[in-house]
């Protein structure tokens, strides 16, 4: 007998694969963190976005250009969680930024993976938004310059 594959984490609100997030189920799920999902979003306005569903993991809304995934939202129960993949040289530039103190032992404990090095924040409502908005941004520029 094969192995069940498993569900989606109960702390993801979208686990039916045939029932993708809709804007209203979407603002309900992250509550007041939707702001700061929407802000993301805003950064990213030159990319493309699709939400796709990966079994295991539910649904993601992958922010990419035609060459590599920008960064995925992956949302949460009352927050979210913005993973992505950063190329070496990005790692190392974004660590070194000052204005990114904060997000230095995240990004110098990145696992290495094929596509680069696995990041991930996790964003609620509250805390210092300012360090992964920073972040984001820069990563763009970065993403603009390859």
């Amino acid at each position: 007998m094969a192995a069940k594959r498993p569900a989606a984490p109960a702390d993801r609100p979208f686990g039916n694969p045939v029932v993708e997030p809709s804007e209203e189920a979407l603002e309900l799920a992250l509550g007041d963190a939707i702001g700061r999902f929407d802000i993301i979003r805003g950064l990213a306005v030159d990319f493309d976005s699709d939400w796709a569903f990966y079994r295991g993991s539910g649904w993601m809304l992958k922010i990419h250009d035609a060459k590599k995934a920008l960064l995925y939202l992956i949302p949460l129960r009352g927050s979210f969680r913005l993973s992505m993949a950063i190329r070496e040289a990005e790692r190392d530039d974004l660590a070194a930024d000052a204005g990114l103190a904060a997000l230095r032992p995240t990004l110098e404990s990145a696992r290495k993976v094929p596509e680069g090095y696995a990041v991930a924040f996790d964003v609620d409502a509250a805390g210092d938004f300012g360090p992964i908005r920073s972040f984001v941004e820069k990563l763009i520029r970065a993403r603009e310059r390859a």
